[in-house]
């Protein structure tokens, strides 16, 4: 039992347990913080301590809180979110926002500090990256001001215009060159490109394939998962693989396999585990990318990202007539409209083909 108003109790295994309110939520609830000592003593002036730098913290007005400590605070709470998710925010917020508003105080922000925070990103980073560095900013000062701790000032920011980046697909004959290597290749894992070159499954997705989720007698593979690496809550540990849902619910989706695949896969089925393995554990996107691009190097075929076989696919999918709404689904897009932004201007000659079809109906006899 603790003595009257000190909080400091005996545990079981011998020590003396300190708490305290170390902080707040960001609805006002304590959190509570713990202190060990050998002895009654010990945990006692450990108490004291902590609770001075709780109290000379505090003794603060909220908004003479640094942005960096605020956003500390604020990422505490994200922990509901994908862990790629809160990867993201973390590294958004120690590169970018904390470098360049980090040791100012929250009352100091205004509209025109964000605004030149934006300018100044602008002028380093591509539109989309601009934009979101700027939703992670956004979504924690809104929090901040929502909280009481300062006036609203991310309204009416002038973001840059996002242009729609080319797609970087193989061409025909390069696609060939990768084809033809897999073909003889002795690795078994270069099946997995194969397999991306007709599916158009993401590489996290192929990483976390399973045997299970292959269905060879349908010919059909049933995307359940990814895989990825995150921070990790971990101390020991920085970062950490996770296998997780898909990117979003349109992601998790069953594919039909080309026949000459489903024969492929037939050849090399062990049963269980991960499809793409080493010694039977998963391969991370990273170490399997790097395959990859030694096979690119190797045969010749310029370096590009491992998702321009998902474009080739899709690209390949409409050169071939394959209709909008399947391939989206095929994908995993929440919708065909989102396909059509992707790829829809990139197929010029495939426009005019169709085009030309439609000019045939043309007889006015």
């Amino acid at each position: 039992m603790a003595r009257k108003g000190e909080n400091i109790y005996k545990r079981k295994d011998g020590r003396y347990e300190g708490r305290y309110i170390k902080d707040y939520d960001l609805q006002g609830k304590g959190i509570i913080g713990y202190v060990y000592g050998k002895t009654y003593k010990e945990a006692k002036e450990k108490l004291l301590i902590a609770k001075a730098k709780v109290k000379e913290r505090y003794n603060k007005p909220p908004s003479e809180m640094l942005v960096k400590d605020w956003f500390e605070k604020w990422l505490s709470t994200q922990k509901h979110i994908k862990k790629s998710s809160y990867t993201v925010y973390s590294s958004l917020v120690e590169n970018h926002i904390n470098t360049e508003l980090g040791n100012m105080r929250l009352c100091e922000v205004t509209k025109l500090t964000v605004q030149g925070f934006v300018n100044g990103l602008v002028a380093k980073w591509e539109p989309s990256t601009v934009k979101l560095i700027y939703t992670v900013l956004k979504l924690g000062l809104d929090t901040a001001a929502d909280s009481g701790l300062m006036p609203t000032v991310c309204k009416r920011i002038k973001l840059p215009k996002q242009k729609n980046k080319e797609v970087v697909v193989f061409g025909k004959n390069e696609q060939k060159a990768i084809e033809k290597y897999i073909e003889s290749s002795d690795n078994p894992n270069d099946i997995g490109i194969l397999i991306c070159l007709y599916t158009g499954i993401r590489i996290g997705e192929l990483c976390a394939l399973e045997w299970k989720n292959v269905d060879l007698k349908r010919g059909v593979i049933s995307i359940q998962q990814t895989l990825y690496r995150a921070k990790s809550d971990k101390e020991k540990k920085k970062t950490e693989i996770v296998i997780a849902l898909p990117k979003s619910d349109t992601s998790v989706r069953d594919i039909p396999l080309p026949k000459f695949l489903t024969a492929k896969l037939k050849a090399i089925e062990h049963g269980g585990g991960f499809l793409i393995n080493r010694k039977g554990k998963s391969i991370e996107p990273t170490v399997y990318a790097r395959r990859y691009k030694a096979i690119l190097k190797e045969i010749g075929v310029r370096d590009v990202k491992f998702h321009t076989i998902r474009h080739t696919f899709a690209t390949r999918a409409l050169e071939i007539g394959m209709d909008i709404k399947t391939l989206s689904d095929i994908l995993g897009h929440a919708s065909p409209t989102v396909t059509l932004n992707i790829y829809a201007h990139s197929l010029p000659e495939h426009k005019a083909k169709e085009m030309d079809r439609l000019g045939k109906m043309y007889n006015p006899s």
